[in-house]
């Protein structure tokens, strides 16, 4: 990995001055947000729509009237100790600083609410900016106007119930179809296994609950601006199945038609293949690590 220099920058983020001078924000995490910022001013080559009996996208024709852009995503594979909590705060603040003054934070636990608040306020943010979404029922709306919308992968996965919106729903509905904020999947090794396939001890896996949800939620909001964020993100295939913003497969510069297609790939070249998929996209400016 270090010896593939990732594509020179022209992206300069809005961030105070104080971050720096005080020390608040490394060169290194720095570094993160100019490349996620970079990597997010794209889209992805072609047109594309929503199948809607799977969380899957397909590549359309330009003049079909529900094709649409889908934006590139980033990924932050920094290992423990990095700082990859105030790194994920930077890059919101910095498109909070831009005007997108909704995002969503995903992570593990609820008990990791208190590490975002921690990170968000270690880089000048207000730890009541950051809001737990189990705040609200289920059947509720969403009763702030800006700041950081705080949930679980459990929570996201939780499914419509008689007349009360799926959670997905819920969070769609406060952030809009067109939102062009930050989604900050932290912890996304949570999604691993998102289209199914996997091997097991008991033979082939099934989609996990979690992974579908969150290709679901990327789906829904194709002007989303999705940062990845996993210290095991190049370990197996399955823990890059839910990083459809990569263009790692299905667009017509993709270097693997389908998702299955990439899975079975990577399978037959293990860690060998996976850590070429990292130098790759690391070349192409999308992963640092």
């Amino acid at each position: 990995m270090a010896s593939v220099a990732p594509p020179a920058p022209s992206y300069r983020p809005i961030l105070p001055p104080s971050l720096r001078d005080e020390g608040r924000i490394s060169d290194a995490q720095t570094e993160t947000v100019i490349y996620a910022g970079e990597a997010h001013g794209s889209h992805l080559p072609g047109r594309w729509r929503r199948i809607e009996a799977l969380p899957e996208m397909a590549l359309a024709r330009d003049e079909d009237e529900d094709a649409v852009a889908v934006r590139r995503g980033f990924f932050l594979g920094d290992g423990t100790g990095c700082g990859k909590g105030r790194q994920i705060a930077a890059v919101i603040a910095d498109n909070m600083a831009q005007g997108r003054v909704r995002a969503l934070w995903l992570s593990r636990n609820d008990a990791l609410l208190e590490d975002a608040r921690r990170d968000w306020t270690a880089i000048g943010g207000d730890a009541h900016d950051i809001v737990p979404l189990s705040s609200w029922k289920q059947e509720e709306a969403i009763r702030v106007d800006r700041g950081v919308l705080f949930a679980t992968y459990a929570t996201l996965r939780q499914p419509a119930r008689g007349a009360r919106p799926s959670r997905l729903d819920q969070i769609v509905a406060w952030l809009g179809t067109d939102f062009d904020g930050v989604i900050a999947f932290d912890e996304a090794h949570a999604m691993a296994n998102a289209a199914g396939g996997g091997k097991g001890a008991r033979g082939t896996k099934k989609a996990s609950f979690q992974g579908m949800a969150g290709l679901a939620l990327q789906n829904r909001l194709p002007d989303a601006r999705v940062l990845y964020v996993s210290a095991t993100g190049a370990t197996s295939p399955e823990n890059l199945a839910y990083a459809a913003r990569l263009g790692l497969w299905g667009g017509p510069e993709a270097p693997f038609m389908s998702r299955a297609d990439f899975l079975e790939a990577m399978d037959r070249g293990g860690v060998a293949a996976m850590e070429l998929v990292a130098r790759e996209l690391k070349a192409l400016g999308l992963y640092v690590a």
